[in-house]
């Protein structure tokens, strides 16, 4: 066992901020070796006690299915992935049927999702039938295109409690997306007294330790709410057909580094796709989802978990689940 690795847990699980340096030394360890199941039952150990045991389950609804001139190389509606070539929508009625159905269910929050084509003054108006079908108090959180201060108080204004939003691996390369309107957003979420939820995604077998150290240490400049590792699911023809996917196995090692490097302040560590393995080393936020996914390219997704799936995924692994409102969105 390399002791350097073992020193640099310890000073993890002790409270203490890992440096860039011992960031990418555990992101850099040989996969199935050792030294990546001591990271793996570390990130566990550590995001347990962080939680007192406890994990979440959140809930996906996909608003519409567009060819999004946001163009994002990893994701289904991009333009020039030409799986989506017209702009399609969920009625209201069904959108507000999986609501009422993920709340009966139990989870822990409630993420509407929509592409950058999706009007913000229609979304205002979506939440506020959402808010008022739900019967209890969870959170509804915004995974929207970028947006403005202003916006970002009507949010809170309609019920909004959080926004996922967050740097993506490539962003202003394989993406159309301005890097500083990425964080200008995240910011203005935060002024609007959102919380922020984020992961280090999406994970291919290309990204390097150096890349994804470098959004670690972004996401915990930003002191969001959460954050995570999701591989990348890689759509057919698309400039990633040629890595492929990385294995759960590789991410399981990833999500116990990130929880060890994003310190005891982000006290949740999310996982995407749901993974027994990945949970096994600490990620106790997966998604149950409904809808639209840029992860599908089906309109209605067919990779999505539901709730019971996600209970007993983490009753594999010896989770408990909350009951009530998500803690990260408080």
């Amino acid at each position: 066992m390399d002791q350097s690795i073992i020193r640099i847990i310890d000073k993890a699980r002790g409270g203490a901020l890992l440096d860039r340096a011992e960031i990418i030394a555990l992101l850099s360890v040989e996969n199935l070796s050792p030294e990546a199941f001591a990271i793996q039952q570390a990130g566990r150990a550590f995001t347990s006690e962080l939680n007192d045991g406890y994990a979440e389950i959140h809930s996906h609804i996909g608003l519409d299915a567009s060819p999004c001139p946001c163009d994002c190389a990893f994701c289904s509606f991009a333009v020039s992935a030409g799986v989506f070539r017209r702009k399609t929508e969920l009625p209201l009625e069904r959108i507000l049927d999986e609501a009422s159905t993920f709340d009966a269910a139990g989870v822990n929050a409630l993420y509407l999702v929509t592409t950058a084509r999706y009007d913000q003054e229609q979304f205002l108006d979506v939440v506020a039938a959402v808010r008022g079908v739900l019967t209890r108090d969870i959170p509804i959180v915004a995974n929207v295109a970028d947006f403005d201060l202003a916006y970002a108080r009507e949010l809170k204004a309609a019920g909004v409690a959080g926004a996922y939003h967050v740097m993506r691996l490539g962003e202003g390369t394989y993406t159309r997306c301005d890097r500083d309107a990425r964080i200008a957003t995240i910011e203005a979420a935060k002024e609007a007294g959102l919380v922020v939820g984020n992961c280090i995604e999406p994970i291919g077998p290309e990204h390097t330790p150096d890349e994804l150290a470098d959004l670690i240490l972004l996401a915990r400049s930003l002191e969001v709410g959460f954050s995570g590792a999701m591989r990348r699911n890689t759509i057919p023809n698309t400039a990633f057909s040629k890595y492929g996917n990385i294995s759960y196995g590789r991410l399981a090692t990833y999500a116990g580094s990130i929880a060890l490097a994003t310190g005891p302040s982000i006290r949740g560590n999310c996982t995407h796709e749901p993974s027994q393995l990945c949970a096994q080393a600490g990620a106790n936020i997966i998604w149950a989802e409904r809808g639209t996914s840029p992860r599908d390219v089906e309109a209605e997704t067919l990779r999505g978990y539901s709730v019971e799936q996600c209970r007993d995924l983490y009753a594999e692994c010896d989770w408990k689940v909350w009951d009530g409102p998500s803690r990260y969105y408080a």
